[in-house]
């Protein structure tokens, strides 16, 4: 039988090699491939397709996505920038622009589309609405008034300096202490800014370079309001808002407060003389039609912007829409250049270089940056001695980094928590003796002591254990 064997055993050697293979193949696809295609979508990195190198369907349309973002980004500064030039009044650009959010978010959750369901206004959802109105109404009317007098790159370079800010702002409000490598990744951002506003340092442009600064520091103002003064519970309804009704009133708040703003500012010069409204190189006919063209272009591009903004952030992680975010002031900034043909100093262009790479050193140290936030908090909400209300709040409060077993399995899914090894646990029941009065079992569950017995429970009668003879 042997003898008979060895030839079967040598011809079938190689096919069991192969099946071998097949087998580490299949394995490696089990634990690393897959589990790519299940978190490819939330993060949105570039995941492959069964079979081929190519991008998933996931990756192209975040792809897509983030192409879409760059350019209405880049056509609502420079169609705001081309409105300017010839309507030099920002405070009716930003009060315009807010109406057409509203207006296009109730077109799209009105019965005829139903993208979503318009929710009624409580008390809850306008007092964590109310404050995000304020900061979009100074940040977008600082932003606006920045772009009618400094180049559209100016204002967006500037806006750049927002991780200086943020850094600066809880370490010397809060006390929150950052890594060096959080220090040296703001260096060639400021020296980048510097250099890039050299040359617009005019006296016509100094209003224009402190309200682009003016800008930045409202929003980010805006974000530490709500993530340090802003309480947990209070955005619980705004949360709860799907991304329309959220950007609807948002938006719709703002429109209101821009109302007296812009009756003070802008509406005596409008019910003035027509010279004002106009620019003075074109006709009437033209100027008017041209204005009325870039308003209506300048309000979609702008709702596009804030929609799309907020699909990304979605769908994302927030390690991912920062890159993107990065990226898309990239783009903005280089439009900018080639669509108002701007002439770049040697020394502009290396600042804007600078800029760039400040951004890229920040953003790869921004995790050292969250965790300052996250200690930060941490601290505040043991000294208001506040219990936590959600998950994440657990977690903050705990001092982990939120990378838990729990977070992990529910992430991965079944094949993650299937990978784990069971352990099973073999309980030998104890021999009893005949001499020795039979002891009840107790269950591995029950580790937790009885609690004592009170001076009204009846006396308990408990038999005294023999000793075994030779023990």
């Amino acid at each position: 039988m042997s003898g008979q064997s060895l030839p079967l055993y040598a011809n079938a050697q190689p096919v069991s090699k192969f099946a071998d293979l097949q087998s580490a193949f299949a394995r490696l696809k089990n634990k690393v491939v897959r589990p790519l295609q299940r978190v490819g979508p939330l993060a949105g990195t570039r995941t492959l397709s069964s079979g081929t190198g190519a991008p998933s369907p996931s990756s192209l349309k975040f792809i897509f996505m983030c192409s879409l973002w760059y350019t209405s980004s880049a056509l609502s500064s420079n169609t705001g920038k081309a409105i300017l030039n010839q309507f030099r009044y920002p405070v009716t650009l930003t009060f315009v622009q807010f109406g057409f959010i509203s207006l296009y978010c109730l077109l799209l959750m009105s019965p005829a589309i139903r993208f979503s369901h318009l929710r009624s206004p409580t008390r809850a959802i306008l007092k964590s609405t109310i404050p995000m109105g304020m900061f979009q109404v100074g940040g977008h009317v600082f932003s606006s008034m920045a772009i009618s007098t400094i180049p559209v790159s100016t204002v967006h370079t500037i806006k750049a300096l927002s991780p200086l800010f943020t850094v600066a702002a809880y370490a010397l409000l809060f006390g929150v202490s950052y890594s060096s490598k959080t220090y040296m990744s703001l260096l060639p951002l400021t020296i980048g800014v510097m250099l890039a506003c050299s040359f617009d340092m005019s006296a016509s442009n100094y209003v224009g370079l402190l309200c682009a600064f003016g800008s930045a520091l409202v929003f980010v103002s805006s974000n530490i309001f709500f993530k340090k003064i802003m309480p947990s519970g209070a955005s619980q309804s705004t949360s709860k808002l799907d991304k329309l009704n959220l950007l609807f009133y948002s938006a719709s708040v703002a429109f209101v407060l821009m109302i007296p703003i812009w009756m003070w500012s802008d509406l005596p010069a409008l019910l003035g003389s027509s010279e004002h409204v106009v620019h003075p190189s074109h006709s009437h006919h033209h100027s008017y039609a041209s204005v009325a063209y870039y308003f209506f272009m300048n309000g979609t591009v702008h709702f596009a912007q804030n929609i799309i903004a907020f699909v990304i952030l979605s769908s994302t992680s927030p390690v991912t829409y920062s890159i993107a975010s990065l990226i898309k002031r990239v783009v903005v900034i280089c439009i900018a250049i080639v669509w108002f043909s701007q002439s770049v100093h040697p020394i502009q262009a290396f600042g804007i270089a600078m800029t760039f790479t400040g951004l890229y050193m920040y953003n790869n140290a921004k995790s050292d940056v969250e965790r300052g936030e996250k200690k930060m908090r941490r601290v505040e909400a043991a000294k208001d001695m506040m219990l936590p209300m959600t998950t994440e709040e657990s977690v903050m409060m705990s001092g982990t980094d939120g990378e838990t077993t729990g977070t992990v399995a529910s992430r991965m899914g079944r094949s993650r928590a299937a990978s784990i090894p069971h352990l099973t646990v073999k309980i030998t029941p104890p021999v009893l003796s005949s001499k020795l009065s039979p002891i009840k079992a107790v269950s591995p569950t029950d580790s937790y002591p009885s609690p004592p017995a009170s001076l009204d429970s009846p006396p308990t009668h408990v038999a005294p254990l023999p000793i075994a003879v030779g023990a």
